[in-house]
């Protein structure tokens, strides 16, 4: 089991103090279990997923829920997940007020905000 990067404590620390609760998972088959029995109304598929995993794993939880919004960060626009499987794409580039705008706009159309 991989080991929280600084960048996703420092991420999920963001998103506490923006008042979102936060269940983080170090790996693709515990953030389904957890997608599977919990309520979720977002998701952010975290950067350190490489593209295959991120396609994977976006694939899952959207055959479990089709309704849950997924925003993806990803280091480069060239390793984004096609749009059928994400609702926003965020490139992590060190602004979270990005991932944050993001998660508002998502949140806001599919009205779980």
């Amino acid at each position: 089991m991989s080991q929280s990067s600084p960048a996703q404590v420092t991420r999920n620390l963001i998103l506490e103090r923006a008042g979102y609760r936060v269940v983080a998972a170090r790996e693709p088959a515990e953030a389904t279990s957890i997608f599977a029995a919990s309520v979720v109304h977002a998701v952010v598929l975290g950067d350190s997923l490489t593209r295959e995993q991120g396609l994977e794993l976006a694939r899952a939880l959207k055959t479990l829920n089709r309704s849950v919004p997924i925003v993806a960060l990803s280091k480069t626009s060239g390793t984004q997940i096609p749009a059928t499987l994400v609702d926003e794409h965020v490139e992590c580039l060190g602004d979270p007020r990005l991932l944050l705008e993001a998660l508002d706009r998502v949140l806001a159309v599919d009205g779980n905000g």
